[in-house]
C-alpha cells in the first residue's frame, strides 16, 4: 500500500476523514486499489466501509485492531488511531470534550497549533467579545491590553486580552493594519469538527452566567432583559426558531449598518427558549 507512509495521521482528528482520504490517495497511486480489497484487508464488509468512509456508521471495537494492523502502526500512532475512535463515537459534551483534549496532547505541536485556537474560541466567552472590542478600542499592542482588560464587563487581565488576540490573528479573525492597529476582518471560522457543538454549549453556559451578573452590576438603562412564559405545542416549535433567526438577521443588519468610528460598546444579546414542563403522555 503506496499511501500508508504518505498520510500523517497526526493531521486529523476524525477518523473517518482519515480513512476516506487515504483510500483516495491510495487510488490515485493504484487504481486496482478498491473499496472491497481495502474492507478485505480490514476484514469487514465491503457495504459497511464504504458507510464508515461515508460517515454514516463506526468501526467497531473489533475491527479497530484490523485498521491498526493494517497500517502497521506501532504504540503512539495505534493509541493515537483509537482515541480518534472514541473521539468519533463519543455522545455527550463530557466525552467529547475529553476524548478530543486527548487527542490534541499526543499530536505534535505543528499539527494541534490551529485545532487549538479554535478551540479555544468557542471555548473562552470573552474571544468573540475581544474581537467586536477591537471594532470600538484602539489597540495597536500588548502595551494596550491592559487598559482594554479594564474596560471590559466583567473586566479581564492583561493576559486573557492579549491570548485572545493571539488567537484572532492566528484564525484569521483579526489583522493588523499599516498603521499598527488591530483590527476584525470579514472572516468566519467554518468547521464541522466534532467538538463544536460541546465547546459551544460551554460559552452559551459562560454567556448566561453573564447576563445573570447584569441584573445585579448593570443600570436597568443600560440594558434590557425580558422574559416570557406561554403554553406552546411543541411541535410547533420550529415556527417560532424561525422567528427568533429572522430576528437574529434583522439585528445584524441594523449592527452592520453602524460605521465601526461611532461605535463606543460592545453589547452580548441572548435568545433562550428552553421547556419548562411537558404533560405526560
Amino acid at each position: 500500500m503506496f499511501a500508508r507512509n504518505k498520510i500523517n495521521i497526526y493531521e486529523y482528528s476524525d477518523y473517518r476523514k482519515f480513512l476516506q482520504d487515504f483510500y483516495e490517495l491510495e487510488k490515485s497511486l493504484d487504481p486496482t486499489f478498491s473499496y472491497r480489497v481495502f474492507a478485505s484487508a480490514v476484514d469487514i464488509d465491503a457495504s459497511l466501509l464504504v458507510k464508515i468512509l461515508q460517515g454514516k456508521r463506526h468501526v467497531s471495537s473489533i475491527s479497530i485492531e484490523s485498521f491498526v494492523q493494517f497500517f502497521r502502526y506501532k504504540e503512539g500512532k495505534a493509541e493515537y488511531f483509537r482515541e480518534m475512535v472514541a473521539y468519533g463515537k463519543a455522545k455527550n459534551d463530557e466525552q467529547v470534550r475529553k476524548h478530543f483534549e486527548t487527542l490534541q496532547k499526543m499530536r505534535p505541536a505543528a499539527c494541534r497549533e490551529l485545532d487549538e485556537a479554535r478551540y479555544r474560541y468557542f471555548q473562552q466567552w470573552f474571544y468573540p467579545m475581544i474581537r467586536s472590542a477591537l471594532d470600538v478600542f484602539d489597540y495597536r499592542g500588548p502595551e494596550h491590553a491592559a487598559a482594554l482588560g479594564d474596560s471590559c464587563i466583567p473586566k479581564l487581565s492583561a493576559n486573557q486580552v492579549e491570548s485572545a488576540v493571539e488567537a484572532l490573528l492566528q484564525l484569521g479573525l483579526a489583522s493588523t493594519r499599516k498603521d499598527g492597529r488591530v483590527v476584525p476582518t470579514e472572516a468566519h471560522i467554518k468547521t464541522k469538527e466534532h467538538w463544536l457543538s460541546a465547546s459551544i454549549s460551554e460559552y452559551q453556559k459562560s454567556i448566561a452566567e453573564l447576563a445573570h451578573r447584569s441584573i445585579a452590576e448593570t443600570p436597568k438603562e443600560e440594558r434590557d432583559i425580558s422574559t416570557l412564559t406561554m403554553a406552546l405545542d411543541s411541535t410547533q416549535i420550529q415556527k417560532i426558531r424561525d422567528i427568533l433567526s429572522e430576528a437574529r438577521k434583522s439585528i445584524v443588519n441594523v449592527a452592520n449598518s453602524m460605521p465601526s468610528p461611532i461605535c463606543d460598546s460592545v453589547y452580548q444579546l441572548n435568545f433562550q427558549l428552553f421547556p419548562m414542563m411537558k404533560k405526560k403522555d
